[in-house]
């Protein structure tokens, strides 16, 4: 069975031959990874460890983005960003911003910056593998950090007319540029994977009511757009979203990443029985402490023990709690983890 066919019979409820899997890291850790396996590439390495997915995202091909000498860089929004691979935001252009019309005045990055066009090589890959294509999309993200995540946080409940209006014009960008791709390649991309972070260890960023009345309608936007051209369609959030899964499901979300289960609100056991009949898990396998500091042995057992609970009928996507792997992560438990899973979910579907 290929890759594409074993992911959509887990997104579907046919036989497989065993759970499908994702792989997605910073450079470092593919490349130790590389090195431990004995593989020259990237996709040498994909293969060896049999992920099932490959990713194609718009690719930037804008001027030059700014980078100074102590690492830190700047992004489309004008943000400048330090730490880690992709960093955090260090500056918030409109922190000051109290008016919606002061909006028009903000210097937007353009869909224009980014190249939608699909190779003959990544329209090759579509032949075996499930394709994640569109765009990621974390306009919730972008807005709090144009602003400051307090102020939006605020400005949700006191000046509601400038909030959404700053996460609507984040949202629009990636909306634009996913409708010059999808009417063009849809043909080739089997989940539309797209991203926010709503939660917390401990539950929601914002009371679940306000994320239902502002920010539901607009995460429907992107999985309608998803639907609309034939994808799956998957949602990731860090953190305790569990208030909001019905939302997710009522919203045509099929797919919920990376489900942290190290948050003591996210029990996964809980969830299998409650929502188990109406999403794919994808993820599950701790990030957190069981990859990061546990020993090989350990995340074996770890990796039998979450298949158990969330994939023994085939509707979970084995991957780790984070949707983007440090390189301090050793590389040897992330072989293990593929290595487990790839000889284990089969026992389920013999």
């Amino acid at each position: 069975m290929d890759s594409k066919t074993r992911f959509y019979h887990a997104m579907e409820g046919k036989p497989i031959d065993r759970l499908p899997m994702w792989y997605g890291a910073e450079p470092d850790l593919t490349h130790n990874i590389m090195k431990l396996l004995g593989v020259e590439t990237e996709e040498q390495m994909m293969q060896e460890i049999h992920a099932d997915f490959r990713t194609i995202r718009p690719k930037y091909i804008g001027p030059k983005l700014a980078r100074y000498e102590d690492g830190t860089f700047d992004s489309i929004w004008g943000i400048r960003r330090g730490g880690g691979f992709w960093g955090t935001a260090l500056n918030h252009p409109l922190e000051q911003i109290e008016d919606v019309r002061e909006l028009d005045k903000f210097e937007w990055p353009s869909p224009d910056l980014f190249d939608v066009e699909f190779t003959p090589e990544e329209i090759a890959l579509s032949k075996d593998y499930a394709i994640i294509g569109g765009e990621w999309a974390p306009f919730f993200i972008e807005a709090y950090e144009l602003v400051g995540m307090e102020k939006l946080l605020m400005d949700m409940y006191i000046n509601p007319e400038l909030a959404m209006g700053l996460i609507e014009r984040c949202l629009d960008f990636h909306l634009e540029i996913n409708e010059r791709l999808f009417p063009k390649y849809a043909q080739y991309i089997d989940m539309y994977w797209f991203a926010n972070d709503y939660g917390i260890t401990r539950g929601l960023l914002m009371d679940p009511d306000m994320w239902r009345k502002y920010l539901k309608p607009l995460q429907k936007k992107l999985a309608d757009q998803g639907h609309k051209y034939g994808m799956k369609v998957a949602m990731h959030s860090c953190g305790d979203i569990t208030s909001i899964i019905p939302d997710l499901i009522d919203i045509g979300i099929e797919i919920v990443n990376p489900i942290q289960v190290n948050c003591p609100g996210m029990d996964p056991q809980k969830l299998k029985r409650e929502f188990g009949k109406d999403i794919v898990f994808f993820g599950g396998i701790d990030y957190n402490e069981l990859l990061s500091n546990g020993t090989p042995s350990e995340v074996k057992q770890g990796v039998k023990d979450m298949i158990d609970i969330l994939g023994y009928d085939g509707k979970m996507i084995v991957a780790p709690t984070h949707d983007l792997l440090m390189g301090e992560v050793p590389a040897e438990n992330m072989v293990m983890l593929y290595k487990t899973a790839y000889e284990y979910s089969p026992k389920f579907f013999e």
